[in-house]
């Protein structure tokens, strides 16, 4: 009978802590009804609540003047102190601040005397997750955009652990404003914007501007999972997780990369507006793309420190890993374009090796394939250089130096089709001396987004015809002959 009992209370605890992001920002719903999506909130409900406010007796206005805060102190929706309303405003104003100010987002349009009078609302509600941003009637601005109001939980009970020194709820409090108040200016700039988009967007934000928080890692396991899928895949919860392609931008670009994503939506939508962004940046979305799957390759217990919480996170999804050779293989499963897939080349040996990697991609299709070469926290890519015909090969320097050798690949195709290579690798004869190289490939900064400068020292007793040092991206830095 206890042994029952005991799996009985087992079970419980499992079921207890399972967790949806419907749970933390049920904006995507409401997104997902906006577009005629499946999945999304009862068109009904929404229509009610684009129309209808909450009413609650109680309200605080900020002393910067942009936000009312609606409260209650007694019944379901009350809050247990003043305070609470208080400190939702705080960190409403310090986000304000940071979008608007520091990032340059155009504000929210007004909606008039809704709610009182033109500052943005807030109310705090006992609702089924941290919050909702509603979009309301369109706004004053001369594009597609809505006004909105945004709900938050009014105790946060029960709220999931998190990192943030003040506590959960605390770090609960400030990522849900980060992640709707972004949700909020999106609706200001484009009334139709897609969740895929919205969600990475907002994801990012809440590590952007609170990073002692960290609610977020446990999102990023839905692109882990299932990196094949097109960066614009709108089902399921994909979306949250290339959260972390997000913070990637924010990281390597700075905050003007994504504000620019979002002003120009109010011209061209979602995926034309990212495509007109990298163009203004000199870069191809399947390059960045497959940058950034070079570095998020290598988080989880492959962590190598380029990601702030990469330790954090789980593995990438691999679809082979390798440990003889000669090695070869097809792309299990096939990606989708502009998805990513993964192989892992590893137990390279102890004697003097590089490694020869092909790569064979279906035609008519271009294609983006970096080659990794990682030990510990240190790694060297390889950008491979593939042919018209989808052709392509790169030879690996110090391959038995090397903990292990990755292989990211991204077809820049069409987003709802799927696409075949094959590859093969083999442990060759070195081409250079390896007696007159330095152990150390790669240097990481910390800690992240980088320094405006770093220093690197180097002996150049054993310089042989030169040295290229190139940044994360794969732009040459500078080269030493």
């Amino acid at each position: 009978m206890k042994k029952i009992l005991f799996f009985a209370l087992i079970l419980i605890a499992a079921v207890s802590f399972a967790r949806t992001p419907e749970e933390k920002s049920g904006t995507i719903a409401i997104m997902k009804t906006l577009r005629g999506e499946a999945g999304g909130m009862a068109p009904e409900i929404l229509a009610q609540k684009r129309i209808t406010r909450p009413s609650l007796p109680y309200h605080y206005d900020t002393p910067e003047g942009n936000f009312k805060i609606h409260y209650t102190l007694s019944g379901d929706d009350a809050i247990d102190s003043v305070g609470y309303a208080h400190k939702i405003g705080e960190y409403m104003e310090h986000c304000w601040s940071v979008f608007a100010d520091s990032m340059g987002y155009l504000p929210p349009p007004s909606d008039g005397t809704l709610g009182g009078d033109s500052r943005y609302d807030v109310y705090l509600k006992n609702i089924s997750a941290y919050g909702l941003t509603y979009p309301g009637t369109s706004g004053s601005y001369p594009w597609n955009n809505l006004i909105s109001y945004i709900e938050i939980e009014n105790d946060f009970d029960g709220v999931y652990p998190n990192d943030d020194p003040d506590g959960p709820v605390a770090g609960a409090m400030r990522v849900t404003v980060a992640h709707e108040l972004h949700h909020a200016f999106q609706f200001g700039l484009y009334g139709s914007c897609a969740a895929w988009i919205s969600e990475m967007s907002s994801v990012a934000m809440e590590e952007r501007l609170y990073p002692q928080v960290n609610d977020y890692v446990w999102l990023i396991d839905y692109m882990l999972d299932a990196p094949q899928m097109p960066l614009n895949y709108g089902m399921g919860y994909h979306m949250y997780g290339m959260g972390l392609y997000a913070q990637y931008w924010n990281m390597v670009y700075g905050d003007g990369f994504l504000a620019t994503v979002w002003d120009t939506m109010r011209i061209l939508p979602d995926e034309s507006a990212v495509f007109a962004t990298c163009e203004l940046y000199s870069i191809e979305l399947a390059e960045d793309l497959a940058n950034f799957a070079a570095q998020a390759l290598f988080v989880g217990s492959r962590n190598n420190g380029f990601f702030p919480d990469g330790a954090a996170l789980s593995d990438m999804s691999v679809g082979r890993t390798h440990t003889f050779y000669p090695a070869e293989g097809t792309a299990s499963p096939q990606p989708y374009g502009y998805g990513m897939s993964f192989i892992l080349f590893e137990n390279t040996g102890s004697v003097p090796r590089d490694m020869l990697i092909t790569f064979d991609g279906a035609d008519g299709v271009d294609w983006a394939v970096r080659a990794i070469w990682k030990n510990g926290d240190s790694t060297a890519v390889y950008p491979i250089t593939i042919g018209d015909f989808g052709v392509g090969e790169i030879r690996v320097p110090f391959a038995d130096e090397a903990e292990m050798i990755g292989l990211a690949v991204v077809p820049a195709g069409g987003w709802t089709s799927r696409y075949n290579y094959s590859y093969s690798a083999s442990l060759v004869a070195c081409s250079i001396d390896e007696s007159r190289i330095p152990s150390a490939l790669a240097v990481k900064t910390f800690p992240n987004p980088f320094n405006s400068g770093v220093k690197i020292t180097i002996d150049d007793s054993w310089i042989g015809e030169s040295v290229e040092i190139y940044d994360v991206s794969g732009r040459l830095i500078d080269k030493i002959s």
